[in-house]
């Protein structure tokens, strides 16, 4: 009887024991076939990253570049490298790249290994990019073949398009802008200053998404400026005569290779053009200009052009040029009981577009313009605080021609700005 009871837990423990190898079995199974599954995930996103992280060598050979001298702070480099798991010598060089403005660094290599532009712009540690780009160390004889260095010096030229770090914010009286690292965007403008219309002078305002050179939105009414606003003595702020429409608008700009010229020069060159269409819609007799029998607005606004950069004296100097055509629309509408109704034919103007600005970024940052559409627009900016806060100035006249019932002589504003990158 003993004997048969033996036997009998001896077959049930061997069961337990089948039952719990096959369980562990299996689990072993689900457990590999998981771990090979997030292996699989894992090397796509390593693909991802790797794509990301690798910049288009076609164009960064011919972005700053310089190298490091400075025994600490390649010490701080080679840390860099080794928290990536990037192998490398001690002996090989090491190259910075940097953006054409010399805002952000795209790249760092010891040797042939690559840091990368994603690990370099949102890793790298910040004193360490700050510090390199504050400090140049190159000099003309340590560049590699088929790269352009910079000379020393404290200011960079102005970012184009300009990227923060994390967040930028620029605010005046002529708009604002908030920008973001991944190029994405809001802008805010007062004023049509292609056409030579700033500030409220045309009663219109534009607000955008902007990505990288591409922006669009709203075009919207002002409602302000129907009178002389005192400034200081006799200087007054004049009212405008246009109502604002309300419709869409955008803006865009593009880097183009087929029309690149060539010259060491010239390192920017591009086709763009803006367009703002809508009308005049109903609205409170006291947010239109006074005559309600003869309310002007523009309607449609449509611009191409060619645009390059011209450098000169190691990049401190430079010219930015625009040479294309404009295309505007002016309606004469009235206001009644029942909205707004047509008083007259739609105006329409073809004119050539053609702006020149120089930029100074070798004592005090500043920059003059002059434009010519319809309009002549002169304008000037200067930093007062380096970095956060500057002023600027816009200027437009008649040039050659009678005067329009819905222009001004002259038109002159000027404003205080902040700027604050994050």
């Amino acid at each position: 009887m003993n004997q048969a009871i033996s036997i009998i837990r001896l077959g049930l423990l061997f069961l337990i024991g089948f039952a719990a190898l096959r369980t562990a079995y299996g689990q072993n199974e689900q457990l590999t076939a998981e771990l090979k599954s997030a292996r699989a995930e894992l090397q796509s996103l390593e693909t991802v990253v790797n794509a990301l992280n690798t910049g288009d060598s076609s164009y960064t050979l011919y972005f700053p570049t310089w190298t490091v001298l400075d025994k600490y702070t390649k010490t701080s480099i080679y840390k860099a490298f080794r928290h990536r798991g990037k192998q490398f010598s001690e002996e090989d060089v090491v190259y910075v790249v940097a953006s054409p403005d010399q805002q952000n660094i795209i790249d760092i290599r010891i040797g042939k290994t690559s840091y990368g532009r994603l690990y370099a712009q949102s890793i790298l540690d910040p004193d360490l990019k700050r510090e390199l780009l504050e400090r140049n160390y190159a000099s003309e004889n340590e560049t590699p073949a088929g790269y352009r260095t910079n000379s020393r010096g404290n200011r960079k030229p102005v970012p184009r398009p300009t990227t923060p770090e994390w967040v930028g914010f620029n605010l005046s009286a002529f708009g604002g802008s908030v920008r973001f690292s991944n190029d994405w965007g809001i802008v805010g403008r007062v004023g049509d200053d292609e056409l030579g219309y700033p500030f409220w002078s045309s009663g219109q305002a534009r607000m955008f998404a902007s990505y990288k050179s591409i922006k669009l939105g709203a075009w919207l009414p002002v409602h302000g400026g129907l009178t002389e606003v005192p400034v200081a003595g006799s200087l007054t702020l004049r009212q405008r005569l246009l109502n604002g429409s309300a419709g869409i608008a955008g803006e865009f700009e593009f880097e183009w290779d087929a029309v690149k010229l060539n010259s060491q020069h010239i390192p920017y060159t591009a086709v763009g053009g803006t367009f703002a269409l809508g009308g005049l819609t109903r609205r409170r007799p006291d947010n239109l200009t006074p005559n309600l029998d003869s309310l002007y607005s523009l309607s449609t606004v449509l611009q191409g052009y060619y645009a390059f950069d011209y450098a000169f004296d190691d990049e401190r100097h430079r010219f930015n040029i625009h040479m294309g055509m404009s295309y505007h629309q002016v309606t004469l509408n009235r206001q009644r009981e029942g909205g707004i109704q047509p008083a007259g034919p739609t105006q329409a103007f073809i004119d050539p577009l053609i702006r020149f600005e120089y930029k100074n970024q070798r004592i005090d940052w500043f920059k003059i313009s002059a434009q010519y559409s319809r309009l002549l627009m002169l304008g000037a900016w200067a930093e007062i605080l380096p970095y956060f806060i500057y002023a600027e100035v816009k200027f437009s006249t008649i040039v050659g021609r009678e005067q329009k019932p819905w222009e001004h002589t002259s038109y002159l504003y000027g404003t205080l700005g902040i700027n604050f990158d994050f």
